[in-house]
């Protein structure tokens, strides 16, 4: 049924993915809702924005609306908190900013993203999503919104290789998403990362899991 979810636009798109029990949370539903999918698709993809497939140009990879909304309502996000939110693999930046309107302005949101091009369609299709100015710092990028949605860091480097001692690894995160697929062992050492009590979902072994 999940692979039925397609439509002419977002709002038919978020429809089906609630019809056919996709998503069921009030709050995921509004975020899919705010964020169009039609922004952050490869290049030449528009017309099919709203199709319930994967989208792949290159590097640059956009999963279907149903797995995206299968792993947010796993997510259990707590709407309008304090959560601190890492995108491990961010590519578009679509489930970002999904996550960022759910949380609100008082979270935490970071992306890892190892390709160049990625980075830039990420930036580009954020800033066609919603109006920004961008900071750039070396391999740190922080998105600032003109409105009260939280910056968003989008930092360069391979996820797999963050080290848990340092920087905003020390205090772990509340939740992580691993955007492409990992085996067990890299999933061990990103469990790491989590703070007490947080969740991570992710593909492992081609199986979506949820610790």
């Amino acid at each position: 049924m999940a692979w039925r979810s397609s439509g002419t636009n977002n709002a038919e798109m978020v429809d089906k993915l609630k019809r056919y029990g996709v998503i069921s949370n009030d709050h995921v539903e509004g975020g899919f809702r705010r964020v169009d999918r039609k922004f952050f698709v490869p290049r030449g993809n528009e017309n099919i924005a709203h199709s319930d497939q994967p989208l792949k140009e290159g590097n640059i990879h956009i999963s279907a609306p149903h797995i995206y909304g299968s792993a947010i309502e796993a997510l259990d996000l707590v709407p309008n908190s304090s959560t601190s939110f890492l995108n491990i693999g961010c590519g578009t930046g679509y489930i970002s900013c999904i996550v960022a309107e759910i949380l609100g302005p008082n979270s935490l949101n970071y992306g890892v993203e190892l390709h160049d091009d990625v980075i830039h369609h990420c930036k580009a299709s954020i800033a066609k999503w919603k109006s920004n100015v961008v900071d750039d710092a070396g391999s740190i990028s922080t998105i600032r919104f003109m409105d009260k949605t939280a910056d968003i860091k989008l930092i360069k480097g391979n996820g797999l290789n963050i080290i848990e001692s340092k920087g905003e690894s020390v205090a772990g995160f509340d939740r992580i998403y691993i955007g492409a697929a990992v085996d067990k062992q890299a999933l061990a050492n990103i469990t790491k990362l989590l703070s007490p009590g947080g969740i991570l979902v992710g593909p492992v072994d081609d199986e979506l899991v949820k610790i």
